[in-house]
């Protein structure tokens, strides 16, 4: 009874957080307005801090309070999800692995997903989801995954992170520009060139590496063009012959037979691609499948960071930096 308790008064700070309003709270949770007062209490006095000031015409939620709903979203994600589980486990519905992945991660780590298979889940079934990798991170901490695939993930003490691979950036150039049978490329190769970039806010760490290497370089291109979305360079690369510098699963895309995509050789800036779990999800299927993936990525990956392609003057071509 005590557990039931406390989830209602979870449930209640977070409507009353949400609505700054008794009235619609109370409504919202199924309680009246003294019995959502009562919850309030409550939850305070566990917490030992004000979590709301209220007078006569308005409720604001206090920083305490700001950080009590913040943790009580979680909790009740957890609850949510062992439920869910336990249900899957008793009407033998298999088992279910809600999975997010960054668009920029390379297309063969999102192959591996599909290629594992685990002896104790013979059901296993997994659902992917493509979203920016700052709210892959969040939705990791809410419970809202199981596990993801992240790209240039910021420090974060909650998430277990196993490095899988440096990706090289990519150039996407005309299959008749003069470069498009060079070996390998290099920055200073495009000094002459017209650039599309991303825009700083759609990949803001890959944008300041461009621009610190080209000032590095003293490499000024005849005009840089800003995209928002990868598929925005196709049209620019075919009516204005300049060359587009992309993540490498976004430039595998526009390869056709009109453009090409190559390696860039530029170790300060490939992308870091990661394999992320909650740290305190203690799931036997979440543990298992992280280690089979990174297992099997290591296996898939190893051959092409151990012999690397040759260029005509006998130098490692595309090579990222050691991991």
């Amino acid at each position: 009874m005590q557990r039931r308790v406390k989830t209602r008064h979870l449930e209640a700070v977070i409507a009353l957080a949400e609505e700054l309003h008794y009235g619609r709270a109370a409504e919202r949770v199924g309680l009246t307005q003294s019995g959502l007062s009562r919850c309030i209490q409550s939850a305070e006095r566990e917490a030992n801090a004000k979590l709301f000031i209220r007078d006569r015409r308005t409720v604001e939620i206090t920083d305490a309070g700001r950080s009590y709903v913040e943790h009580a979203r979680i909790s009740l994600a957890h609850g949510e999800r062992a439920m869910r589980s336990a249900k899957e486990t008793k009407d033998s519905a298999g088992h279910l692995l809600e999975v997010g992945k960054s668009p920029d991660v390379d297309p063969v780590l999102v192959d591996i997903l599909y290629s594992i298979r685990l002896n104790l889940y013979p059901g296993l079934e997994i659902s992917v989801h493509s979203e920016p990798s700052s709210d892959l991170a969040h939705r990791l901490m809410s419970a809202d995954l199981d596990i993801a695939l992240i790209t240039q993930p910021e420090r974060n003490a909650t998430l277990t992170m196993t490095k899988l691979a440096e990706t090289p950036t990519h150039v996407v150039l005309p299959r008749e520009h003069p470069l498009a049978d060079k070996d390998g490329i290099k920055l200073t190769d495009l000094r002459d060139e017209r650039w599309i970039i991303y825009q700083k806010r759609s990949h803001p760490l890959l944008y300041e590496r461009i621009m610190r290497r080209m000032h590095e370089e003293n490499i000024h291109p005849k005009r840089i063009d800003r995209i928002l979305y990868s598929d925005e360079a196709e049209h620019l690369l075919l009516a204005n012959h300049g060359v587009a510098l992309l993540t490498k699963a976004h430039a595998l895309k526009l390869s056709s037979d009109r453009l090409v995509a190559k390696p860039l050789e530029e170790p300060a800036l490939c992308v870091d691609e990661w394999i992320a779990a909650r740290g305190d999800d203690k799931s036997r299927l979440v543990s298992e499948f992280v280690r089979a993936y990174v297992a099997r990525s290591t296996l898939v990956l190893q051959p092409s960071q151990m012999v690397l392609p040759m260029g005509r003057d006998g130098s490692p071509s595309a090579q990222c930096s050691p991991s």
